[in-house]
């Protein structure tokens, strides 16, 4: 049995989630109100047979993993470890050096969680701090609880104060300089990081002190400084005020990303919970999955020069050499589409007005930011109209490098639907024949950006990865129209059990692991089911989140697209599932059966739900809700028939 099904088996998901939400048992099943949406009527099930549970509100649907990563904004990984945790499930031997490296970890944390408490009883008593505390109340406008809450500080004017303080409390000077805290030159002198500032504790998603913002109060250069990237500071994933956000984001799934600290601090003063900040640096993968994980929508909030012309042109391939500058933050516009393409994700654009920045516009006028962030625009829009500025439309040449430059823009969108609508409101912009620009964009040279997808950053070290070697991808796959699935193990699952799998079997477990052999078989599984009258196969129907990653990389390689960076784990799961032939028509077959008793499972349990949500409407005299749930009931029937009647098909078929 692997980790993942021993988990599973251990943990009752009837339990779990009644942890979270008030159940009533409804036949065999359980059904209460929505956890992910505010609803009147019940429209969420658990299912004890199947351990798995579906939510008709917000169509949400999976197992215990599923429901950890939606309600708590967990990655796969991340609830494997709390559920394990919770089940009792060792999930592998630390070596010496891991835990080396734990506990030294856990020595910064401590390290800069007493900086932080020292920085911030200064800010609020010491003689010195007079200054910052006059900025921080009078020229920010942050009331005394904001202070205490977000715990901000000063630091002395003096290059030992700190150090000092941490050595007194057993803390030696290279952990200080492994902290950020510290620095060391190359004369061997050491002294304070951060001197005669404001500082801004920078925490992780667990609340945990990783690393310190800072502005200098008199005029001295850098006038923003912060930590640099250590083994517990990562830049390149840490959202500024994630930890305070987070439980709003999911409520509201609007997620705000603001460009300052201060911006942080002063629209969640004013009541908006659901502001983030990244830390300076480019917009990351990490920081867009992250956000994606807890909202189904990101909200970049911009400043309109830096956005408008200067940063958010940069990685768009026209000369704009002029757009360099140090001091606007770095917004990639097509490394931000092709995010939301990726991770399906609605990411829109709201400037703030000149001069103004959020945290001032909520001291304003609540009202106003409110109806900024609702108004905001589709990415895609905004950037297209941002280029279409700088060039003559009215002239056949300004049209023609009108198009040049958002042909990029438009390529980035996975979605063909999308991209056709783009192309028609360019036509209808530049006043020319869709067609003709569709022609254009197509005999365009595809070239990288100048400006790359920034790089995600290291865990330990900036050192710059070496380039592959040739013939194979970022991630070392090889490069061919069809790229076969790798096969490493994932490290998190490194040196655990996996032998005997249960007895029921998982059709889930086993589509992926047939699939895995050929990804091309799910185009006869899709033939099959069209036949039927019936969807395609889509990662819907894989309530395993993992397996479901997996779903998702067979696909784009049935389909001969280049697989996406992601998350091996699914190879684990699949890893002990027999085959008992590698025979091409015994797996065609395997795959065709097993996609259609698949999609039986699934429809069978939603009319189950259906049937109880029926009768309970109709028990409350809600009739117009009863109905409503008749005709999907029926609908899905009707679809369950279809597939019943499909398995018995093949199943004469292999008679005969």
């Amino acid at each position: 049995m692997s980790v993942v099904d021993e988990v599973r088996s251990r943990i009752d998901i009837v339990e779990l989630i009644g942890q979270y939400v008030k159940l009533t048992r409804s036949g065999r099943n359980y059904k209460g109100l929505s956890p992910f949406q505010s609803e009147r009527t019940p429209s969420f099930f658990v299912f004890p047979e199947t351990q798995t549970f579906k939510d008709f509100s917000s169509g949400e649907q999976g197992d215990v993993f599923s429901f950890m990563m939606k309600k708590e904004g967990m990655t796969f990984v991340e609830a494997l470890r709390e559920l394990a945790h919770r089940a009792g499930v060792e999930l592998a031997q630390q070596s010496e050096t891991q835990k080396r490296d734990e506990e030294h970890d856990d020595r910064l944390h401590n390290a800069l969680a007493q900086a932080a408490g020292y920085f911030h009883q200064l800010l609020l008593s010491a003689p010195q701090a007079a200054n910052c505390r006059a900025y921080v109340k009078d020229k920010r406008h942050l009331t005394e609880e904001t202070l205490r809450t977000w715990q901000l500080g000063y630091s002395l004017m003096d290059y030992h104060a700190l150090s000092n303080f941490l050595t007194s409390h057993g803390f030696t000077p290279q952990e200080l300089i492994d902290a950020g805290l510290l620095i060391e030159n190359e004369e061997g002198r050491r002294y304070d990081r951060f001197r005669g500032r404001l500082i801004i504790p920078i925490r992780d998603e667990k609340g945990r002190v990783v690393g310190f913002g800072s502005r200098s109060l008199d005029g001295s250069e850098p006038k923003y400084m912060n930590s640099p990237q250590t083994a517990v500071f990562d830049k390149g994933r840490l959202l500024f005020g994630l930890d305070r956000a987070r439980a709003t984001i999911r409520t509201e799934q609007t997620s705000v990303l603001v460009e300052g600290y201060m911006d942080v601090i002063g629209t969640h003063q004013a009541g908006f919970t659901n502001v983030v900040a990244g830390m300076g640096t480019s917009l990351t993968e990490s920081q867009f999955k992250t956000l994606k994980r807890l909202s189904a929508r990101i909200v970049l909030a911009l400043d309109p020069d830096a956005a408008g012309n200067r940063a958010v042109l940069r990685g768009v391939d026209v000369a704009r050499e002029t757009l360099d500058r140090d001091d606007t933050p770095t917004f990639n516009p097509r490394g931000v589409i092709q995010h939301e393409s990726k991770l399906n994700a609605d990411i829109r654009v709201a400037l703030m007005p000149d001069g103004l920045d959020p945290d001032e516009i909520v001291l304003q006028s609540p009202d106003r930011w409110r109806d900024i962030i609702t108004q905001a625009r589709p990415v895609v829009d905004h950037v297209i109209d941002t280029v279409l500025r700088d060039f003559d439309l009215d002239d056949p040449h300004g049209k023609s490098e009108a198009v040049k430059a958002v042909t990029p823009i438009v390529r980035d969108l996975s979605d063909p639907v999308r991209r056709d609508y783009y192309v028609q409101q360019l036509g209808r912009k530049l006043h020319l024949n869709p067609r003709a620009i569709a022609q254009a964009m197509a005999a365009a040279p595809r070239t990288e950006p100048r400006s790359q997808r920034p790089r995600e950053a290291a865990t330990r070290s900036d050192q710059e990865m070496a380039p592959p070697e040739p013939g194979v991808d970022s991630a070392g796959r090889p490069q061919s129209p069809n790229p076969p699935i790798p096969n490493p193990k994932s490290q998190i699952l490194t040196g655990l059990s996996v032998q005997n799998r249960q007895n029921r079997p998982d059709l889930q477990t086993h589509l992926i692991a047939v699939l895995a052999r050929n990804p091309q078989l799910l185009m006869d599984a899709n033939v099959a089911l069209t036949r039927a009258n019936l969807e395609m196969l889509n990662q819907d129907d894989i309530l395993n989140p993992a397996l479901r990653a997996g779903f998702v990389q067979l696909n784009r390689a049935a389909t001969g697209q280049p697989l996406p960076e992601a998350d091996d784990d699914w190879l684990e799961l699949i890893a002990d599932e027999q085959i008992t032939s590698d025979d091409e028509t015994y797996l065609r077959e395997e795959t065709v059966r097993t996609a259609l008793r698949l999609r039986e499972e699934n429809l069978r349990r939603d009319c189950s739900a259906l049937a109880l949500m029926t009768d309970d409407a109709q028990a409350r005299s809600d009739q117009p809700l009863a109905s409503q749930y008749n005709l999907k009931l029926q609908e899905v029937n009707k679809q369950l028939l279809r597939v019943q009647k499909a398995l018995r098909l093949r199943s004469m078929v292999a008679i005969n």
